[in-house]
Order: structure tokens, then C-alpha cells, then sequence
């Protein structure tokens, strides 16, 4: 071996590393188990923390000002419970009941708003209407009082036949029938079918804590279910079928009622997108752990290498938990995935270790020198993949996200951890078995002879056939498949939505983003089914968003500044505030005059003798409303009644710094399509309103004085995931960038020649190209989750050329080099595919297109390595024997003579 007759301060390095694990097996077994008892102890106490806002920056202006709006109303979102039958009155009742049952659970519930007087409204609803219509129902009103009070004139003969005048208001009621999109026509927040009951609750703690959502929604399920067994109530199903009203609102045959219902809600959403993830680990981790043994089995053809290099791999992945746990303290959403990650590339090392002390036993080693030149030999390119592959998890620290940064922090650890690991494991064990037999390591793993050099028959060199051939073949084949990925239309072209395209018309557009969150969750997830439902029902979007006004004066500007400037918030739906409920002040004058002019003509026609007796039964009811409604005069901000101002103003539990008015903005947009939602978010971001300070202090309400301006920001989960969104696709971006300067980076200082290093990330930058071509052929895209597999991917793939160009680099052929590492590589690989496929058992969209994305970047990985890396090497050992004149069969037979390290070609 070139390292024992000729060796650098590296090697001498290694050598004595490894001379001392094969004479202290014991030792170094000792120190690997007490370390896995103390990191299985601090791996017990790590726990989850599903706290989705510590994932992001506090100093983000976005978490600043949700905080805030969290400490005045207790949260940025409601969750929401839906009750579904036909039967109104049944609705009404058990809305009713479930509100006292969840508002007496004062330690998890804040509030249960469902309903809300409208008597208010409806009397003053005159003063809202716009006065041109107010007219209009006033001549159409005294047009049919004028002709009952002349019919109702014994001496009325009508000559001509005239027919009665009839009072149709039905357009004028349904233009004013609601506030915003409340309908002022009930009090309970029901449906315009009368179908649906929609009941908003307000839990003690914000969206972000999972952990308690989903505790407290067991909790809330528990008293739905002792409210539906007791004696005379309604029988209560979670049903998230639209048209279940239908079979449920109907009697069963006991006579009971039966209604459906069902949670959705910014709370609710949130769980259930973050446990179905979770859920959908625990099968992919058995699958996975299955899919890598059998693998190992398959290639190792033996029981016991296997054994060595999974027990290894379990015991790095335990060491990496535990050093999470000394050194974060926790995992999160994100990094609750890094044990299955780490496993399915962590083999690697093991895997390449044992076949390369396979291949020193084969060569006819004594069992400590095979063990020793194998954990030098294995150990450089490994070493290398190591701190490659572990820098290109550690970039992820440059995210602003935390679940990134830290995932990226411990995958990089934990890449060195388990290269540390399964090394020292598997050496340690076999240096044990020998030192009990020294027979008995070639027994448990086998051995592999050194492939030969030379042809037995023609004694030449075996060679890769025609490599020029064979590199243009594979080239043109790569390049075609590469040119797919590319947008040819523009890079802002956006392919046409509800069309079906052809593969031809999509190529045009190259593999593309999908921006749509509704690709990633499960199909059908019940929350976002009963969202839509809502959605369509009450023609509201979802949870709004919230903007901080410290007093009135900012809450009035803010309020017209969004209403009377609707093209420069295309993206707003409705605007609701404490002002809402407060007329214009123009417009009421206006209207009070009006309602002046009608009281005199009223009186006056009571004078002429008319009665609201001669009006019909069900319009004498209302004669006495109507004329509350006459009365009605204009009032300010401080005349709306508590019960409707309370929803916007602060908590008495609030920090004074954050005592203050909320208005509430909905979209018009669908949230769950990315684009739109960042678009809704760039719009309401910083809101610039004129106002006019002090005016609510004054006596005269409405006497203009002088205007202030000032920047407003909007506040919720929406502004959250916008920056999130944001984060990821400049994360993702930035991240490959770093990632690919790291690699080239390390693999020049590795090789120390240009060409080389370039030969070395053959497979890696040509793989991932034919990867993003064949999604662009399969219609796959990349989105929000899978765009994170890519610098995961350049981090992993390095290693197929460095394994293959340093066997290369030892004097062999490469058909030698291929044959003697390419079954590790493969093996490496496959397990690392095994380990991602697992992910294609998920029920979680993001998980599926992870693991599909993952696993084709990783097979185009290896075929490049083993067709164009292959003729490359070809090439360049041809030319290096060209300038050396060294005839082909010159090579030790046993492939093994890496005394003379090739030159660069």
C-alpha cells in the first residue's frame, strides 16, 4: 500500500488511529457503549416542541406584530365548530347548549361567539342605506299606505278597475340585508339555507401550540359525546360531508335528532397538516428500516455484516438524538424527521467500510492489517463525503427559518457523528472477532477478491469499451433529458391552469413551481373539506387578519382608508372594524332628514284617518318596529353597544403597550395557493392611512381637524406563512448555490486539481439536472416541501464520485475501480432510495413528493456515475498512460498498487 511505503502526515495519522483500534477493540467498544448509554438517556428526554411561531426568528417584524395581536385577543385565528342538519330550530338549541358546555371551560376556552343581537342593527340599518334608495323605499311605502288608506274609505269606488298597490321591498332588503357579510336578518351566525350553524371559539393559547390544540380538541370531542348520550338531546355524528344534513337532520327510530358536525379553523387546519405528517412517519420509518436490512442482506449476501453496519447506524443516529439533546434541548416539526434521515444516508459509511475490509481479506491480509488498510483506505473518501455532506446540511444554518437552521445544524452533526460511528464500530467489532479468531472476521463478513486487472485470456488491460462512444452516447442522452427542465417559455411564464397540456406544449414551461399548499396536505383532509364548505355556504374566506390601531382616531383612518380604496387592495374581500357598525356620517344626515319628511307625511296621513289597522295581520307586527326605525338618529363610534365593540378592542389581561382597536381584513383570494396568498400579503403588509388625531375626543364627532399619516401593518398566520413562503424559496435558492461552491470547494482542496475535482461531481451536477428534466417529463413540480431534498441531494450524491475516482486514483483501472466499489456505491445508494421510497407510503402529499423527488435525484446519480463518470475516468487513464507510455497491461493484476498516483489528466 502506497500510505504504508510512502505515507504523508495523513496517513501516519490514520495509520496510528487504526493501529491502536485494532490492538484496543475492547477498549474502544467500552467507550462506544457507555457514550450510547448516556445519549439513549438524554434521547428519552427529548420531547417534540410543537410550537410552529419558535420556529421563526422572533425579531421578524411578521412574529412582533402577531405576538401582539396573540396578547390583546388571545390569538391570530378561532376555531371553528360547525353544526350541520335541516332541522333550524334543533340547530339553534344545540348551538345554545355546546356554547355553555365550552364557555365553562374556563381554563381552555377564552370565548364562544355564535350569535349576536341584531335588533341594534336592524333599527339603525336606515342610517347605513344609501339615501337615492332610502327615497326609493320611502315612495314605495307610502305609495301602498296612500292606496289602503283610500281603499279603506267607505265612500272609495274605483270606476276603472284599478288594481291595488302592491309593496314588493324584496330588492331593497336583500341590497341591506347584512353587515358585511352578516346577515342582520338572525341573530345566530347561520347559514343564508338555514343549514349550517357556525360556532367561533377562541382557546387560551394561539395556533402555533399543536401540542395543546390537539389535546384540548380530544378534550372538546369527550363533552360532545357526553352531551349527545344524555336522556332527550340530539344524537351529535362528526361528519364532514356536505350533504350529510340531509340523511342526519332527519328523525331516527328512537325519535331523536341527529346533527353533524365537524372542526375546521386556522387551529384545527394547523393540526391536522402538522399530525398527519407525524402519523405518516411512524409507517415510513418501519418500511424504511425493513427496505435498508434486506437491501444490506442482498449485497452483503451475509448475515452478519448486516447486523454490524445497522446496529451502527442505529447507534450513531441515538448518539446524534443525544447530542441534540445536549445542545438544543429539543426537537421540532422539522428535525422530528432527522433520525430517518440520518439512517438511510448515515449506512453508507458502514456499507463502504465493510466492503472495502472484504476486499483487503480477499487480497490475503491478516485480519488486523485488512481491518487497518481498510479504515484508511475507506476512511479518506469517507472522511471527505463526510465533511461534504455534513457542509452541505450546515448551510441550511444560513435560513432564517429555525426549523431549517436547526435541522441543517444536526443533520451536519450527526453526517460526522455516524461517519465517526460506524467506522469505530465496525472496525472495533471485527478487531474484537479476530483478536477471539483470527479466522473468524473473513467467516461473519466473507471476503471479495481484488478484481484482476488483465484479461486471463489476452493478458491486456480490461477497459471500458469505446469510452469516447460511449460518453457521447450518454451525453446526448443526458442532455435532452436535462434540456426538459428548462422553461423555454420565459421564466415568467405560467402554465395555463385548468387546461390539459400536452408533453410537448408542457416542456415549454420546464419543471416549474407549484405554488398551491393544497398539492402538499392529504387528500381529503376533513378541515380543509369543511373550510370550503363554510367558504361556500357563508361566502367568507378564511381567518382573517388583524390590524393594530392604538386608538380610535388610527381605527377610523384605517377603516376608510381599506373601504374607500378598493383597486389598491384587489386582494381584500371584506373589511370589518368597530366602524363598521358606525353610518357615514354624511350619509346619516342625509338619511335623518329624510326620515323627518317621512314622520310629517306619517302624521299626516294619520290625520287624514289611516290606522295600522287596515293593514295585513303580518304587517301590523311590525308597525311598531317601523316606527323605532323613523326614530332612528345619527350616532358615532361611542353610540355602538358593548357587545359589538368588545370583538375588536384589547383584553383586560393585555400589556398597556398593546391596549388598542383590531380590524379585521378577509381575502378575496384562495389562501392555500401560494402566489395568492403571498400577493394578499405583500398588499396588506404596510398599510399607509390617513387620520385625524384627537377627532373621537371632541364633542363634535364629526368636525374635521387636522390629518396625521401613518405606516399600518397587518398581523396573522397568513403574514406568517407568506414569510415563510418567502423564506423557503430564497432558502432553497441560496442554499444549492452554497452548497455546489462548497462542494467544488472541498473537492479541490481533496484532489488538489481542478480537472479531478470536476470529474468528481460528475454525478452529482449532471444527476440533478436529469432529475429536475425527468419531473419536467413527468409533470412533477417542485414546491414548498421537496425544493429542501436539493441541497440534501448535492450533499449526499458527492459521494458516488469520490468513492469511485479514489479507488481510481490508488493505480487501478476503472473497470477495476468500478467493480470493486461499485457495488458499495450501489448498495449505499439503494438503501439511501429504500429510505426515501418509504416516504411514498405516506399520506401526506409533501412527505410523497419528497421521497418521489429524493429517490429519482439518486438513481440519475448513480447511472451518470456508472455510464458518463465511467467514460470519463476511461479517458483519462488512457491519456495518463499515453504520457507515462505505459502499455496497458502493466497494472498489477490485483489492482491494488497505488504506489504511483495517477496523474491529472
Amino acid at each position: 500500500m502506497s500510505g504504508a511505503r510512502n505515507p504523508n502526515s495523513h496517513s501516519r495519522f490514520a495509520y496510528a488511529f487504526a493501529g491502536l483500534l485494532v490492538r484496543r477493540p475492547g477498549a474502544v467498544l467500552l467507550v462506544l457503549l457507555a457514550l450510547l448509554g448516556l445519549s439513549a438517556w438524554g434521547t428519552s428526554k427529548l420531547r417534540i416542541n410543537s410550537n410552529q411561531l419558535d420556529l421563526i426568528s422572533q425579531d421578524l417584524r411578521e412574529v412582533k406584530d402577531v405576538k401582539q395581536v396573540i396578547d390583546m385577543v388571545g390569538g391570530s385565528g378561532f376555531l371553528m365548530v360547525a353544526l350541520r342538519s335541516s332541522d333550524e330550530a334543533a340547530l339553534k338549541r344545540t348551538a345554545d347548549d355546546l356554547a355553555k358546555i365550552m364557555e365553562a371551560d374556563k381554563e381552555n376556552v377564552r370565548n364562544v361567539s355564535y350569535k349576536l343581537p341584531v335588533e341594534f342593527i336592524q333599527q339603525n340599518m336606515v342610517l347605513f342605506v344609501k339615501t337615492e334608495d332610502l327615497v326609493e323605499g320611502k315612495r314605495r311605502i307610502m305609495a301602498f299606505l296612500r292606496d289602503k288608506l283610500k281603499r279603506s274609505n267607505p265612500f272609495f269606488i274605483d270606476l276603472g278597475g284599478s288594481k291595488p298597490v302592491e309593496l314588493d321591498m324584496q330588492d331593497l332588503v336583500d341590497k341591506y340585508s347584512s353587515v358585511g357579510k352578516k346577515s342582520i336578518r338572525d341573530d345566530y351566525n347561520i347559514s343564508t339555507d338555514k343549514k349550517m350553524v357556525l360556532m367561533l371559539v377562541k382557546p387560551m393559547w394561539d395556533t402555533t401550540e399543536i401540542g395543546k390544540t390537539k389535546t384540548y380538541l380530544d378534550r372538546l370531542k369527550g363533552q360532545l359525546d357526553a352531551y349527545s348520550a344524555q336522556p332527550g338531546a340530539v344524537k351529535l355524528v362528526e361528519d364532514y360531508d356536505k350533504n350529510s344534513y340531509t340523511r342526519d337532520g332527519s328523525k331516527d327510530g328512537k325519535g331523536a335528532t341527529s346533527i353533524a358536525y365537524g372542526f375546521t379553523g386556522s387551529y384545527k387546519t394547523t393540526v391536522d397538516d402538522s399530525f398527519a405528517i407525524e402519523e405518516s412517519l411512524h409507517p415510513v420509518t418501519v418500511i424504511a428500516l425493513v427496505a435498508i436490512f434486506l437491501i444490506t442482506i442482498v449485497f452483503f449476501r451475509k448475515l452478519a455484516p448486516t447486523f454490524i453496519v445497522v446496529s451502527g447506524t442505529v447507534i450513531g443516529t441515538i448518539y446524534t438524538l443525544g447530542f441534540t439533546y445536549a445542545t438544543i434541548g429539543e426537537l421540532n416539526m422539522i428535525t422530528s424527521i432527522l433520525g430517518g434521515i440520518l439512517m438511510g444516508f448515515g449506512i453508507d459509511y458502514g456499507i463502504h467500510f465493510m466492503f472495502r475490509t472484504r476486499l483487503e481479506l480477499g487480497a490475503g491480509k491478516p485480519y488486523d492489517v485488512a481491518i487497518r488498510d481498510a479504515f484508511v483506505n475507506a476512511g479518506r473518501p469517507a472522511a471527505v463525503a463526510a465533511v461534504v455532506t455534513g457542509g452541505s446540511f450546515f448551510v441550511l444554518m444560513v435560513s432564517e427559518f429555525r426549523g431549517f437552521s436547526q435541522f441543517g445544524f444536526l443533520a451536519g452533526c450527526g453526517t460526522l457523528i455516524l461517519g465517526l460511528t460506524l467506522f469505530l464500530w465496525s472496525a472495533a467489532l471485527l478487531a474484537l472477532a479476530g483478536r477471539i479468531n483470527p479466522a473468524l472476521p473473513q467467516k461473519l463478513i466473507g471476503v471479495m477478491k481484488p478484481p484482476p486487472n488483465t484479461s486471463a485470456a489476452t493478458g491486456k488491460e480490461l477497459r471500458i469499451p469505446k469510452p469516447g462512444l460511449v460518453l457521447a452516447i450518454s451525453t446526448g442522452v443526458v442532455a435532452l433529458i436535462c434540456a426538459a427542465a428548462v422553461p423555454w417559455a420565459g421564466l415568467d411564464a405560467e402554465v395555463p391552469k385548468g387546461v390539459k397540456l400536452g408533453l410537448f406544449e408542457r416542456l415549454k414551461y420546464g419543471v416549474g413551481f407549484n405554488y398551491n399548499t393544497r398539492a402538499l396536505i392529504p387528500d381529503g383532509m376533513s378541515s380543509v373539506l369543511l373550510q370550503d364548505e363554510i367558504n361556500e355556504r357563508f361566502n367568507i374566506s378564511s381567518d382573517p387578519m388583524a390590524i393594530y390601531t392604538k386608538d380610535l382616531d388610527e381605527a377610523e383612518g384605517v377603516y376608510r382608508e381599506l373601504t374607500q380604496n378598493p383597486r389598491k387592495y384587489p386582494s381584500i374581500d371584506q373589511v370589518v372594524s368597530i366602524f363598521t357598525f358606525v353610518p357615514p356620517a354624511e350619509t346619516a344626515k342625509a338619511n335623518e332628514k329624510v326620515l323627518a319628511e317621512w314622520k310629517a307625511e306619517l302624521k299626516q296621513l294619520e290625520d287624514e284617518g289611516f290606522s295600522t289597522a287596515a293593514l295585513p295581520p303580518e304587517m301590523q307586527d311590525k308597525a311598531e318596529f317601523f316606527k323605532k326605525v323613523l326614530d332612528a338618529k345619527p350616532f358615532d363610534v361611542h353610540g355602538v353597544p358593548p357587545n359589538y365593540t368588545a370583538q375588536f378592542k384589547n383584553l383586560p389581561s393585555a400589556q398597556p403597550e398593546n391596549h388598542g382597536y383590531l380590524t379585521f381584513i378577509y381575502a378575496s383570494v384562495d389562501l392555500m395557493d401560494g402566489k395568492k396568498m403571498m400577493q394578499f400579503a405583500d398588499e396588506t403588509r404596510s398599510i399607509r392611512a390617513k387620520y385625524s388625531p384627537g377627532a373621537f375626543d371632541k364633542d363634535a364627532w364629526d368636525a374635521p381637524g387636522p390629518t396625521a399619516e401613518k405606516e399600518f401593518r397587518a398581523a396573522g398566520a397568513t403574514q406568517l406563512y407568506a414569510k415563510l413562503a418567502s423564506i423557503v424559496l430564497w432558502d432553497g435558492k441560496l442554499t444549492v448555490v452554497l452548497t455546489a461552491l462548497w462542494i467544488l470547494a472541498m473537492h479541490f482542496l481533496d484532489f488538489r486539481n481542478a480537472k479531478l475535482a470536476l470529474a468528481s461531481v460528475i454525478p452529482l451536477g449532471v444527476g440533478v439536472a436529469m432529475m429536475l428534466g425527468i419531473m419536467s417529463l413527468t409533470d412533477l413540480r417542485l414546491n414548498f416541501m421537496n425544493i429542501i431534498i436539493l441541497p440534501i441531494l448535492l450533499g449526499f450524491g458527492v459521494s458516488h464520485g469520490l468513492y469511485l475516482l479514489h479507488r481510481f486514483l490508488e493505480g487501478t483501472s476503472p473497470l477495476v475501480a468500478l467493480r470493486s466499489v461499485g457495488a458499495a456505491v450501489a448498495s449505499s445508494t439503494l438503501t439511501a432510495v429504500a429510505g426515501f421510497a418509504a416516504l411514498l407510503a405516506a399520506a401526506h402529499n409533501g412527505l410523497r413528493s419528497m421521497g418521489l423527488v429524493a429517490c429519482i435525484g439518486l438513481i440519475t446519480t448513480l447511472v451518470v456515475s456508472f455510464t458518463v463518470l465511467a467514460a470519463v475516468m476511461q479517458l483519462m487513464h488512457d491519456r495518463r498512460q499515453r504520457e507515462a507510455g505505459t502499455p496497458s497491461s502493466g497494472t498489477d493484476a490485483a489492482g491494488s498498487d497505488d504506489s504511483s498516483t495517477p496523474k491529472a489528466a
